[in-house]
């Protein structure tokens, strides 16, 4: 069985992003339609990041966080990434030593086979 959720603060981001979304209110109907164009092009370009190289895991959270300025549906789909990175985040600070170990070996052997590929590569 799962654990029950317990409440936790907003992280600070969140706060700031809240702040800015107030803000963005009071902008007129030409600035908010130029932001919802630059918060879809951000999402696409982080969607083609998916496939191509570069920081998608970054790039669609913040067009997604561009979109909920105008959009619930972007707005409740932010949250819910950012809830899940909240909850693997807790798994990794609360998971016992052992898994901790096996992950902290995983990520150097990652980062061995990467370099040992980009060696190869280039020689």
């Amino acid at each position: 069985m799962s654990e029950p959720k317990t409440e936790r603060p907003q992280p600070r981001i969140l706060r700031r992003l809240e702040a800015r979304r107030e803000a963005y209110r009071d902008k007129g109907a030409a600035y908010r339609l130029a932001w919802v164009v630059a918060g879809v092009i951000v999402v696409l370009a982080g969607i083609a990041m998916v496939v191509f190289p570069g920081p998608a895991v970054v790039v669609i959270p913040l067009g997604l966080a561009m979109l909920s300025f105008e959009f619930a549906w972007a707005q409740r789909l932010l949250d819910r990434g950012v809830d899940g990175g909240l909850e693997v985040k807790d798994r990794i600070v609360h998971a016992d030593r052992r898994i901790q170990v096996l992950g902290a070996v995983a990520v150097v052997c990652g980062v061995a086979a990467a370099l040992f590929v980009a060696i190869a590569v280039l020689t």
